[in-house]
């Protein structure tokens, strides 16, 4: 049997992503993006600020991967289809990634200045990313 290349619309998928312009986000603030509590006598489960602050990165794109939890609650990465997810400036904070500033704000809450977001396009060498 032939062995033949891995191919994506026709072209050889080897250290590329083909289809769609994944763009790597990270929101940082201190000790927030945390798990889900339940109530051990009701069963009721109470959000943290994790599954919160994916509903503010779903309201602005497609998010296609997400990071599990960090370990100091300070960090959620997510991967995103660049062309669908807004990076511009929101209703109450203008600039790059203004509007992700407000989704963040309006559904864990604290205030923009509170959060650094950076993001990254390109995949190194050896497999990481850099944000900036």
């Amino acid at each position: 049997m032939a062995t033949r290349a891995l191919k994506v619309h026709g072209q050889v998928a080897a250290g590329a992503f083909f289809g769609y312009t994944p763009m790597f986000v990270r929101a940082y603030r201190a000790n927030v993006f945390t798990a889900d509590t339940v109530n051990a006598t009701t069963g009721a489960i109470t959000e943290g600020g994790y599954s919160l602050a994916m509903k503010a990165f779903q309201s602005l794109g497609s998010v296609t991967w997400a990071s599990a939890i960090a370990s100091d609650d300070d960090y959620i990465t997510v991967m995103v289809d660049q062309p669908t997810f807004n990076t511009g400036g929101g209703a109450t904070t203008s600039g790059v990634m203004g509007a992700l500033k407000d989704a963040l704000v309006a559904t864990v809450g604290g205030a923009a200045g509170n959060y650094t977001i950076t993001t990254s396009t390109v995949l190194n060498s050896d497999g990481t990313f850099t944000f900036a």
